[in-house]
């Protein structure tokens, strides 16, 4: 793969989507986290407020600005067309934002998400890494994590599986995060194979 390469992070929640991008920022690549850019996008981003002001009202702002998450929540939960609308407006606008940070970042280029395919990404990416992990393992790590109830967790992970069936297979390799073996090796193994050089190895 050339240097202009566009790789997407995935995985269900607990999987360790996060630890693969710390360890690619250590090793000094970009990574660009979509959850908290569009969590800034709705604070910063006029004509988004704008669209969720129309459809959600004034409340879903508190007068500081900031996102009242709890009606956001509510509303999308409760409502599909809600859910529909929102994820619209949000994913255009993270699109659009990737693709000009893209153009500013020389080398590789990472994307961070757990919605590649449902959010849009998937045509940005030239490949696509699912960090797995044993169902077990993913759930205690939730509720250890988010201090959560183990319904909740499995409600959440339910979910996320269409999503991951829907991944481009010919673009996707998957990388084990199960506890045995640390995934810093796996991770290192790959960026040494993008950069065709040594950064560095570790055994498990």
């Amino acid at each position: 793969m050339n240097m202009d390469t566009t790789i997407g992070i995935t995985g269900g929640i607990g999987a360790g989507k996060s630890v693969v991008s710390r360890i690619l920022r250590c090793n000094g690549f970009y990574v660009y986290d979509c959850d908290y850019e569009a969590k800034l996008i709705m604070v910063n981003d006029s004509k988004v407020k704008d669209a969720l002001i129309h459809r959600l009202g004034e409340d879903v702002y508190y007068q500081d600005g900031e996102i009242n998450r709890g009606k956001l929540a509510q509303e999308i939960f409760s409502h599909e067309d809600v859910r529909l609308y929102v994820n619209g407006v949000v994913h255009k606008a993270v699109r659009t934002d990737i693709e000009k940070k893209r153009m500013k970042v020389d080398g590789y280029f990472f994307i961070e998400s757990a919605i590649i395919a449902t959010g849009g990404l998937m045509s940005l990416c030239n490949q696509i890494w699912l960090v797995t992990a044993p169902l077990e393992e993913r759930i205690k790590r939730v509720i250890q994590r988010d201090s959560t109830d183990l319904d909740s967790v499995k409600k959440r992970m339910e979910s996320q599986t269409h999503e991951i069936s829907l991944l481009d297979s010919e673009k996707t390799v998957v990388l084990e995060n199960d506890n045995y073996c640390s995934l810093l090796p796996e991770v290192l193994e790959m960026t040494n194979k993008l950069t065709n050089q040594q950064i560095y190895s570790i055994s498990c």
